[in-house]
């Protein structure tokens, strides 16, 4: 295996994103969104358009195919990117997703999206992973249109959705709330945290100055912050459990964690204190990328538990793999240490 400690995060980045390119996302499933945005960022940051062409590529066959739950889960912010970029034949397809969010998703009594209505055991669940790609795009529509009530529903929605993850004091958030049967479950899930924690600093980026609410988004961030980086395992790793000590050390909580942090610091709501736990999270996301790019001891797909008797077992006995989510975590943690060094 090479000295991949030597190595600058422009390389780790574009090896990374050649790795990325062996996966196959003719369906959207949970964790493609980050692994486009991170495609989509070694493109802009290496000048290498063979990434945006692959993200292209499949965001057009998915554009041409009839409605599907699953759509939920296309990478929002990367379509919004490319039509930035200027691929105004892609505006309809933005338009749909955007249709898809916020009238065809059913919604319970309390207004919480229920995005997976198809599936019978989430039908009326809440789910974290929700946080990372959703909110952020409502709020880049809204810069688009011009339209600040789509600023407001992407508040509303990451913040209705946290609170309905959250439980009196307790600081982290439940991987998913179940409204039909009131049960919480995963509390503290690693990667689960990240997905809210990466999605939450890009919305706080995309909002206007000044946005009502953004205020009490960036303390939210704030406080997460702190109970997270407090939970930071000498190694540099987090646990697939934050605060159990017996889960394991996973990989992508150092990449999810580390650009979450990398990020908040270069948009100036981190303080430097920070920059110790992005080093060790560094340190420890290069101690398990492979010499083809790959993010090895990433934790497969975790299903929410149906149970509270399955939680502990269910996160810890996780197997681990390279896939989609922890390549893209490792893209997007490699390429906010890129912007950092260039802001500075």
């Amino acid at each position: 295996m090479s000295n991949w400690a030597s190595l600058s995060p422009e390389i780790v980045l574009a090896r990374a994103a050649d790795r990325t390119h062996r996966f196959d996302f003719g369906v959207w499933f949970w964790g493609d969104a980050i692994a486009f945005d991170g495609l989509l960022d070694a493109a802009e940051l290496l000048g290498d358009g063979r990434h945006a062409a692959f993200c292209e590529r499949f965001v057009a066959r998915w554009s041409a195919r009839p409605f599907a739950w699953s759509d939920y889960l296309a990478p929002a912010l990367t379509i919004f990117r490319l039509v930035v970029a200027g691929r105004d034949d892609l505006k309809p397809t933005l338009r749909r997703l955007l249709d898809l969010y916020l009238v065809q998703t059913p919604r319970g009594d309390t207004g919480l999206h229920y995005f997976r209505p198809d599936l019978p055991q989430y039908r009326t669940t809440v789910l974290i992973d929700s946080l990372y790609h959703v909110p952020s795009f409502i709020a880049a529509c809204g810069n688009l249109f011009d339209d600040t009530a789509l600023h407001a529903e992407a508040i509303e929605m990451w913040s209705g959705h946290a609170d309905a993850l959250r439980t009196p004091g307790r600081a982290l958030l439940w991987h998913n709330y179940d409204r039909g049967t009131g049960r919480h479950r995963g509390y503290g899930w690693g990667r689960g945290n990240g997905w809210a924690l990466l999605g939450l600093v890009d919305l706080i980026e995309l909002l206007p100055p000044g946005s009502h609410g953004s205020q009490q988004l960036t303390r939210e961030f704030d406080d997460l912050c702190r109970s997270v980086a407090a939970l930071q395992d000498a190694s540099g790793f987090w646990r697939t459990l934050l605060e159990d000590r017996e889960a394991n050390l996973e990989t992508s909580t150092a990449a999810f964690y580390g650009a979450v942090f990398t990020k908040g610091r270069r948009l100036g709501l981190l303080a430097e204190d920070y920059a110790e736990p992005c080093e060790r999270a560094w340190r420890a996301l290069l101690s398990r990328i492979d010499d083809e790019g790959g993010a090895f001891g990433t934790s497969a797909v975790t299903w929410a538990a149906n149970l509270a008797s399955e939680d502990l077992a269910l996160y810890r006995s996780a197997p681990t793999e390279v896939n989609v989510w922890g390549q893209g975590a490792a893209l997007r943690f490699a390429a906010e240490r890129i912007r950092l060094m260039q802001a500075n």
